[in-house]
This record gives structure tokens, sequence and C-alpha cells, in this order.
């Protein structure tokens, strides 16, 4: 029983498309927009992509990459909240939050496809060597 949850969890973490994929079929059994299903699929599946990045940037170059994602995290965001308060002098934190966590999801969809390529290609370089 334990491995069966393990391995489910580690494919959730690994994988985080299933939660995505997963979120989007139960809202669509369950009538919602496809507009907002998408954004809601991505504010759910952001969390696990943190996970999922960390894991395979961890089994990739070792220790220190959780710094380096949270360092890019907190940059982003005040980078946003600066752009924001530019524009707008008083803005909604709401606002700038959901931004930031929309742009993480993109941001962090991007490291994971370059870290999971750089990882096979890597693996494909040991074995050929």
């Amino acid at each position: 029983m334990n491995e069966v949850i393990s391995g489910l969890l580690g494919a959730i973490i690994l994988f985080p498309l299933i939660i995505t994929l997963s979120y989007m079929v139960i809202m669509r059994k369950m009538g919602k927009a496809p507009a907002k299903m998408m954004g809601r699929a991505a504010d759910v599946t952001t969390p696990f992509l943190f996970l999922a990045v960390y894991v395979v940037a961890h089994s990739i170059f070792g220790d220190g990459p959780g710094w380096f994602i949270s360092g890019i995290a907190l940059v982003i965001a005040i980078v946003l909240i600066i752009i924001e308060r530019l524009r707008v002098k008083e803005f909604k934190i709401l606002r700038v939050l959901q931004r930031a966590w929309r742009l993480y999801f993109l941001v962090l969809s991007a490291a994971y496809i370059i870290l999971i390529a750089v990882g096979v290609i890597k693996k494909i370089v040991e074995y050929v060597a």
C-alpha cells in the first residue's frame, strides 16, 4: 500500500501535467467555462511545478537549486510589484499575486521542460561515454 501511495505521489510530483489535465477534465465534466478552467488549472498546478522543478534540478545538479528557484521567484514578484506600482498608484495586492502566480506557472513550465531535456541528454551522454 505504501508503495502505491509513494508511486502515485512521485508521479504527481515528477509529472505535474497530470494534475493540470486531471483538473481540466474534472472541471469540464462539471460544465465550467474553458477560459476560467485554464487559469484555475495553472493555479492548481503551480505548487507541484515548484516541487517538480526542484526535484529534477536537484537530481541533475545536486544540492543548491532550492535557493536558486526561491531567489528567482522573489525577483519575479518584486519586479511585478514595481511594474504594477509604476502603472497604478494604488494597486491591489491580490491582483499582483495572481499575476505572479500565473507567471510562475509559465516560467516553471518552461524550466521543467528544459530541465527534463537536459537530464535526458545528460543521461544519454553518460551512457554513450
